[in-house]
């Protein structure tokens, strides 16, 4: 399916036509003018080309998106606003993930699709900090660094279990920031599960199983023998896990409401979830740098709750190339200053807005959003 973005600004801000292109970069050094504009030589042409075909493609650039019949119900919703936010998606994609442009054109293909995926509604959100004020926070603090040699992509960082493997024997990755996955970008909300596995599949990444998000948060991964009752029913499996599990808050053995994005405030109109009230107030991911799990990955508590997959049959795990059912994590479990629920990472909720991952009409919402997982072969 090919889209019709209206990308002028985007494509004047990345030079498109061109062969070289030109991003502002920050640098720590103090010899070097954190403005500075850096010359990208190594994908400067095949970034060029891919917005001059985008731009063609454009032919007309106010285009509305035809929706899926399945998203009748929301037709009525304009995407002023949202325009802005997805091409500053795919541009720091393109350059500071270096994304290859055909994935990214993947993402955008099926978040166009969506009159609602973004970082929020721009006339109700107020997030509590800017991405400066992230960058900032985290300038003088020593910050956990990734295993892109291993991942084999940025920002992502390995996850086993300590008594029996370490970092060169690890088996998976997972990213470190919420979707995008890069540091002071406000993460992408209102989107669905069925979605976020795609657009983990357009990175050659997938959505985590649920035993690998816990344990990523906790500091090892445990076996899937031990994780889950495929005999039981999703209700008896998760009561005999709950029952079990050890209670750890990124390897600590306290709560951390004071040291992750678990502050951020609703709207007072955001009783029912609607795109109208509820903002999505989120911070820029690794706004708290204290926030990071024992292996590295920012904000698995607070800022947005996270998809991922719950299998309730051993041929439902997505590391086997399955899906089972919808679970979140996160901020799900404490949100607004409260903890309606525990929010431990092992802990698993009750069989709320529960869908098939793969629904087209699976949950989403103002504060949801998602990380991906890589297996390493």
């Amino acid at each position: 399916m090919k889209l019709a973005w209206p990308l002028a600004a985007f494509g004047i801000l990345l030079g498109a036509g061109a062969a070289t292109v030109y991003v502002l970069v920050s640098s720590n050094s103090d010899e070097r003018d954190a403005t500075a504009p850096v010359l990208l030589t190594e994908d400067a042409t095949r970034v060029a080309a891919w917005m001059d075909s985008r731009l063609l493609t454009a032919a007309v650039p106010s285009a509305e998106l035809q929706l899926d019949a399945s998203e009748s119900p929301d037709a009525t919703v304009e995407l002023q606003g949202l325009r802005e936010q997805r091409d500053h998606l795919y541009q720091v994609l393109l350059t500071r993930l270096a994304v290859d442009p055909k994935a990214v054109e993947s993402i955008a293909n099926i978040i166009e699709v969506s009159p609602y995926a973004g970082t929020g509604n721009p006339e109700a959100t107020q997030h509590p900090i800017t991405p400066e004020q992230c960058e900032a926070r985290r300038l003088h603090v020593l910050l956990s660094s990734d295993d892109e040699s291993l991942c084999g992509a940025p920002n992502m960082v390995a996850v086993f279990d300590p008594k029996s493997e370490d970092v060169p024997h690890s088996r998976l990755c997972i990213d470190q920031y919420e979707f995008p996955n890069i540091p002071c970008e406000y993460p992408l909300v209102w989107v669905r599960s069925s979605e976020a596995a795609q657009i983990c599949k357009a990175l050659g990444k997938r959505l985590c199983d649920a035993h690998e998000w816990e344990g990523a948060c906790a500091g090892a991964i445990l076996p899937v023998k031990s994780e889950y009752w495929f005999n039981l029913s999703r209700e008896e499996s998760t009561k005999g896990h709950n029952d079990k599990r050890v209670r750890t808050w990124l390897g600590s053995p306290s709560p951390l409401l004071d040291v992750c994005g678990t502050m951020s405030a609703k709207n007072p109109d955001c009783w029912d979830v609607t795109w109208e009230q509820c903002g999505s107030n989120t911070y820029p991911t690794g706004s708290f740098p204290g926030c990071v799990s024992p292996f590295g990955a920012y904000d698995m508590l607070g800022n947005v709750a996270e998809h991922m997959n719950l299998p309730l049959r051993l041929e439902q795990l997505a590391s086997r190339g399955g899906l089972g059912e919808t679970e979140m994590k996160g901020s799900w479990f404490a949100y607004d200053g409260l903890v309606p629920h525990p929010d431990d990472c092992r802990w698993r909720a009750p069989a709320w807005h529960e869908t098939p991952v793969s629904s087209p009409a699976s949950h989403r919402n103002y504060h949801l959003g998602f990380r991906c997982c890589k297996d390493v072969f």
